[in-house]
């Protein structure tokens, strides 16, 4: 809030050159044609910050660069689309990882609960329809995540049949199948992912960073019609 009261004056100066820009509290990223006019432009807007409204600028922050090279809040933008930040990727992954690992104390419907906080507000952030090729990816990635702490749960390759068989699995198939509980491999087995499925993970009260793509989309065409 201070900072849009305070940076108010910029976004009149800026609107007043005709300049297209894009800001977030003290983060700002302003467009330009040619390398030219935006060297011309920082230095004009850092000197009106400066010497006009007594702020400073943060000079290793601040460059001249293509759009496309600039991470802004997350995102990479390109001439006809956005994405998701290599940066923010692998914040989002390293985040997952820790809240996931296979040595986690919580149970797996705690820690599902824990994970889903995390999952919904960063999905909340991302949530836009071009992205819904990536959320289905790391759905699907953080599913194998779960499946390895499950097995490591478990300990017992007996109790994973016991489940094959709950889930239809005949007796004397399921006692055939031995799965290394260990091993991050085994969560591509065919057999894991039958007894792990999307309507298991589901009933787990695991939220799904696809559904929330197709939730936007169905509001857009009410909107639209």
């Amino acid at each position: 809030m201070l900072s849009n009261i305070v940076l108010n004056e910029l976004d009149q100066e800026l609107e007043k050159r005709g300049h297209r820009y894009c800001r977030w509290a003290d983060d700002f990223l302003i467009l330009l044609k040619s390398e030219r006019a935006a060297k011309r432009v920082m230095e004009g807007i850092t000197g009106h910050l400066e010497n006009n409204l007594n702020l400073p600028v943060n000079k290793e922050k601040s460059q001249v660069a293509l759009v496309k090279d600039v991470p802004f809040l997350g995102f990479q933008i390109f001439l006809e689309k956005i994405r998701v930040s290599n940066k923010a990727r692998l914040k989002f992954k390293t985040k997952v990882r820790e809240l996931t690992r296979r040595n986690n104390p919580l149970s797996m419907y705690q820690a599902i609960q824990e994970l889903s906080v995390y999952l919904r507000g960063w999905v909340g952030y991302f949530r836009i329809q071009e992205f819904r090729m990536l959320f289905r990816d790391l759905d699907g990635w953080i599913r194998s995540r779960l499946r390895s702490m499950q097995l490591k749960k478990w300990k017992n390759p007996r109790k994973f049949q016991k489940m094959m068989i709950r889930t239809g699995y005949k007796p004397h198939d399921a006692r055939r199948v031995w799965v290394k509980m260990n091993r991050w491999q085994s969560v591509t087995r065919k057999e894991v992912r039958f007894v792990m499925n999307l309507q298991w993970f589901r009933r787990q009260e695991l939220i799904f960073l696809h559904d929330f793509t197709q939730m936007q989309q169905s509001l857009e065409f009410k909107f639209s019609r």
